[in-house]
Order: structure tokens, then C-alpha cells, then sequence
């Protein structure tokens, strides 16, 4: 997902690069797939031929191809999808130059129309040019070089590639032009990208104050599903319509997607912005409320960390009950340290344990982030992972986790398939491209998705949360395992836990920590178990320290264990070593596992 600027942020301001790639791997499939089959049936068809076979093991490539781009296409660079249209092409000219004598060469031939159109789809004009004149050759040559065709199908054909080539090309362009929402008649995406990039260039250039606030309709996901969507789009154009007037240039507020509106203020600071907020309150519609999250640019800032640094501050004019303005705090100076400890390689990924109860097997672990900041020492993990929150950090940091511990569980041992554990933070939760991001991190690491647990807290599925929900979904359909942190002290529910798309519930060492060795009984964990176990969910207690622990959570059943009895973080190939001693033995493991 893209925003101002060309960033990364929760807000959709445009398709993703993960997005296009996925619509050219489909279309390139299909397209491969039907000539196939258009190539085969092609040989049915009287006379027969000495080229039939050859046509018949084209056509079955073809089909292979379309079969491997549908399933590993995505991870193509668009280069590659240019090349492949390129070779099409060239396919269909000597497919049509084998099938010459025959009445369904001109059919194989209106083939380069497909061709054509994946061009002009999917590259600029200029760049698209090439292909056509890869096409129009190939029409040329099957006429004058060959005489496959009549002229009069090759000038018709012609046509319509140059038809095509036009047509399209100016319905992406215009597309790709439009800057206004279709519902709201409110800018849209390109039309804040447009606003936000000039007012970054002036704070820069000219150190201009630039201010951006985060809008989102409180209670709009409820009404969707009570009231359906035609009564959404209803009170989505009557915010735009009411919100057009109280705007005034060089102010711009636009819609991205669903109830999300961004307002972008050029030139103006937070105590400038409140006037503007204010007005647009007292625009809104009558059974319209709303809340804002505000943040101010800051020397050094991206638009990306400014629009997370706004979401933060929206999540807790949220959490504070809604209808409310909340401005982001100046971390700038903090933030800078986060981004500079990254890139000089001050953060480390470390692993815990997780184990199974009953034999102490070492069945996976839980991926945590370290700083060690230089200059400072080790940061506690409760200080800069707030920090990042606030700041607008955590995206990418989580980002840099994901992808570290994909890579480094993808290079344990294989006889063991372990599950590595990594924590979402809400703000990337609800960017609308997170499912497919970390499929393209399973798809770049190598690892499985059933070997991939994300790990989500029950604040961050809140019932207006309906992103998350369906990333979560869409991940769980790809075979990644979902797991709900800190059970029982959060917003627990259980007529929503059995609605949320999860497969493991983590017991909050709080529970844990309760227990004593003369203990023979352990209530809540006994109830939080079998209420697991009812839905279908794994268990894994946290916090576990002692022996006697283990074996009353084992006594109600509880799946696994993670904790300092059976290891404490450490590097990753702790965690192979132990994996691969456990596929060399088959006497259980011990009960503890020193890492």
C-alpha cells in the first residue's frame, strides 16, 4: 500500500505494488491458460496437420506456464511480466504461421489483441510502445513473410491492436488521473498525494509548518452491518457534501477508503489545524460524529512517520470514547534514534522457547525485539516499543521483525517444523495491504505460512476494527496461524471469541504467576482451557518459571508452555541446535531446554 508521497502507512492512498503484481500474475495466467486451450482445440479441427503436434506441446506449455504464474507470478518484478508479453507474442505469430493452412489460424492470431491490452493495462504509453511494435510486426511478418493470413484479416487485426492500444491506454491514464472520490466528491488518493507532496517539498525546503490529521466516523462499521452499505454511502456523501464548504484552500481534505478522511494543512501548525477541525465539526451532519488524530511535521519527518504518528493519536481519541481530537506528541528527536538504530543495526531479533507440556519438546518460539541503543545500552522493550506507537515507528519495525524471523525460522531444521511466533502491533493490523505483505514475506523467505504465527493482542481486534478482521481471515485462509495474546485481560468476550478468526489462545502469565505449589486446582486456567479446547483453539501459558507449574497446567490440559524454566531468549540458532538434538533423538526431551 502506498500514500503521500509514495510511503507505506495504514491509510490506502493507492494500489499496492504487491497488488499490481498479483493483477499481472492473474492476467498473465489466464491469458497463458485460454491460448492453451484455444491452441489445443485448435488441432481438433479438420484438416489435420504434419504441425498439430508441435501446436499440442505449445498449447500444454502454455497452460504450464499460466499454472506457474497463477501460483508463484506475484513474486515476478514487472520487468518480467513485460519480457513474457514480449515472448507471447512472438509465439503467436509462428503459432499462426503453423496453423496457416488451416480456417482457425486468424483466431489464433486475434490472440495478439490479449496481448496488446496486458500492455497498455499494465505500463505506461511509452513504455508499452515496444510491444505493440512487436505485435504489428508479427502481423506484418505472418502476411508478407509467410502469407499465414489474407490481407484483409491482418489489416482488420491491425486495427484493432491500434484500437485497443488507444482505448485503453487513455481509460488507465484517465483513471490514473482522476483525483476525485467517486462517492464523497472529496479528493481522493492521488489527489491528498498531490497536496501532501507540495506541502513536504515547502516544510523542507522552506521550513513551511505542515500539519496532517487522520478523520474517521465513529460507529460507521456498526451501521454498515446494521443498516447495510447503501446506508453507509449515504452518510459518507453527506459528509462530503457538508465538508466540501467548510474547507477552505490551501487546506485539503480528501476520503482514502471505507470512513477514513485525511486532512492535509500546508503551511499550517497544530494550534492553526484546531480552527479548521472545529469548523468541520460543526459542518457535519446531524447524526455524524467523529474522531481525529493530529500530528505536526517535524525536521527529518517522512509522511509516512507522520501520517502513523496521526493514526496513534486517533487510536486514542478511539480508546477515550470517540467523538474527540487527540494530538500526536513530539518524539521527533526519539523517533530519529529509532530509524538511525535500525539502519546502523542496533536492534536484534531474539527467540524464546515455546514447548510442549507433556514431553518438554521444543515446538517453536516466540520472535522478540531487542535495542541496544549505542551510547545507551540495552532499551527496555516497554520504552521504545510505546515509543515506536507513538512516533510511527512500529510499522516499520514490525516489517523488519516479520521478515527477520520468517528468515531465520526458514533456516531451522526441517524435520522439526517449528513455529516461529512474531507480534502485530493495531497500526499495521489495519493497513488494507497486511495480508498480502506478509504473504510476500512467506514468499520471499521461503518459509510456510503454516509455520507462521502472528501474535495479536485482544485490543487490537475491537469490534470497529472490521480491517483487521479480514486480514486476519485471509491470512488464516493461507494457512498462517493466528494467535490471541493476553486472554483475560483485555476486552475478553466470549461471545466475540468465538467469532474471531483465531487458532491459539495465549494464558497471560498473570494467571500463571498465581499459582502456588500447594495448589491442586487451578480455576481459571481450568476455564480458560476448556473454553479453548470447546472452540477448537491451542493453548500456551506465558510466564511459566517453575517446574511445579508445568505440571499442574499439563493436569488441565493446557497445550503448551513458554517461559524461563524452558529457555530464555536467545539467538536463533539456539533454537536449531535444539531442534535438531530433538530430531536426532527419539527419547523425549527433557523437560527444560537450556537456550
Amino acid at each position: 500500500m502506498r500514500s503521500l508521497g509514495g510511503l507505506v502507512t495504514r491509510r490506502s492512498l493507492r494500489p499496492s505494488v504487491v497488488a499490481t503484481r498479483r493483477a499481472m500474475a492473474v492476467t498473465a495466467a489466464v491469458a497463458c491458460a485460454v491460448g492453451g486451450v484455444i491452441g489445443l482445440l485448435g488441432t481438433l479441427v479438420p484438416p489435420e496437420s504434419d504441425t498439430d503436434d508441435a501446436i499440442r506441446l505449445a498449447s500444454v506449455a502454455s497452460m504450464a506456464v499460466g499454472a506457474a504464474l497463477a501460483r508463484w507470478g506475484q513474486r515476478l518484478p514487472p520487468l518480467a511480466f513485460y519480457l513474457l508479453a514480449e515472448s507471447a507474442a512472438l509465439l503467436i505469430s509462428v503459432s499462426v504461421w503453423l496453423q496457416r493452412d488451416k480456417p482457425d489460424a486468424a483466431a489464433v492470431a486475434a490472440l495478439l489483441l490479449i496481448v496488446t491490452v496486458f500492455f497498455f493495462a499494465f505500463f505506461d504509453p511509452l513504455a508499452s510502445l515496444p510491444g505493440l511494435v512487436t505485435v504489428l510486426g508479427g502481423l506484418a511478418v505472418i502476411q508478407v513473410g509467410w502469407g499465414a493470413l489474407p490481407w484483409s484479416t491482418v489489416l482488420v487485426l491491425a486495427g484493432l491492436n491500434l484500437l485497443i492500444a488507444a482505448v485503453v491506454g487513455w481509460l488507465v491514464r484517465a483513471a490514473a488521473d482522476s483525483g476525485l472520490d467517486v462517492v464523497t466528491g472529496l479528493p481522493n488518493w492521488r489527489g491528498l498525494e498531490r497536496a501532501g507532496h507540495a506541502a513536504l517539498q515547502r516544510a523542507r525546503l522552506r521550513g513551511q509548518p505542515f500539519t496532517v490529521a487522520l478523520l474517521n466516523i465513529d460507529g460507521f462499521a456498526r451501521t454498515n452491518a446494521v443498516s447495510g452499505t447503501a446506508e453507509g454511502v449515504r452518510i459518507l456523501r453527506a459528509c462530503g457534501q457538508a465538508w466540501a464548504g467548510a474547507i477552505t484552500p490551501p487546506v485539503v481534505l480528501g476520503r482514502t477508503s471505507g470512513d477514513d478522511f485525511v486532512l492535509v494543512a500546508p503551511g499550517a501548525g497544530l494550534g492553526s489545524v484546531a480552527p479548521v477541525l472545529d469548523a468541520l465539526r460543526a459542518a457535519a451532519p446531524p447524526f455524524v460524529r467523529f474522531s481525529v488524530g493530529v500530528a505536526g511535521y517535524s525536521p527529518g519527518d517522512a509522511v509516512r512517520t507522520l501520517l502513523d504518528r496521526a493514526d496513534g493519536a486517533l487510536k486514542l481519541a478511539k480508546a477515550e470514547g470517540g467523538n474527540r481530537t487527540v494530538y500526536a506528541r513530539d518524539d521527533s528527536a526519539n523517533a530519529q534514534a529509532l530509524v538511525a538504530g535500525l539502519d546502523s543495526g542496533e536492534f536484534r531479533v531474539v527467540y524464546q522457547p515455546i514447548a510442549d507440556t507433556g514431553t518438554g519438546r521444543v515446538t517453536g518460539a516466540e520472535a522478540l525485539v531487542r535495542w541496544v541503543r549505542a551510547g545507551h545500552g540495552p532499551v527496555p522493550p516497554d520504552e521504545f516499543i510505546p515509543l515506536a506507537e507513538r512516533c510511527g515507528f512500529i510499522t516499520t519495525l514490525g516489517e523488519w521483525v516479520l521478515r527477520t524471523a520468517c528468515r531465520d525460522a526458514a533456516a531451522w531444521p526441517r524435520a522439526v517444523p517449528a513455529k516461529v511466533t512474531v507480534n502485530v502491533s493495531g497500526q499495521q493490523m489495519h493497513r488494507p495491504d497486511y495480508a498480502e505483505h506478509v504473504l510476500a514475506v512467506l514468499a520471499e523467505t521461503g518459509l510456510p505460512a503454516d509455520r507462521l504465527v502472528l501474535e495479536v493482542t485482544e485490543s487490537t481486534l475491537q469490534a470497529d476494527s472490521p480491517t483487521a478482521i479480514d486480514a486476519l481471515r485471509a491470512l488464516r485462509a493461507a494457512g498462517v496461524r493466528i494467535a490471541i495474546d493476553d486472554f483475560g485481560t483485555g476486552y475478553s468476550s466470549l461471545s466475540r471469541l468465538q467469532h474471531l478468526p483465531a487458532d491459539i489462545l495465549k494464558i497471560d502469565q498473570s494467571f500463571v504467576a498465581a499459582l502456588r505449589p500447594e495448589d491442586h486446582a487451578a480455576p481459571l486456567v481450568a476455564a480458560v482451557t476448556a473454553l479453548a479446547h470447546a472452540l477448537g483453539l491451542r493453548t500456551v501459558a506465558e510466564g511459566v518459571e517453575e517446574h511445579y507449574q508445568t505440571v499442574l497446567l499439563a493436569h488441565h490440559g493446557v497445550d503448551e508452555v513458554q517461559g524461563w524454566l524452558h529457555g530464555r531468549p536467545g539467538a536463533p540458532e539456539r533454537i536449531s541446535e535444539a531442534l535438531t538434538e530433538q530430531a536426532r533423538s527419539a527419547q523425549p526431551a527433557p523437560t527444560a531446554v537450556e537456550i
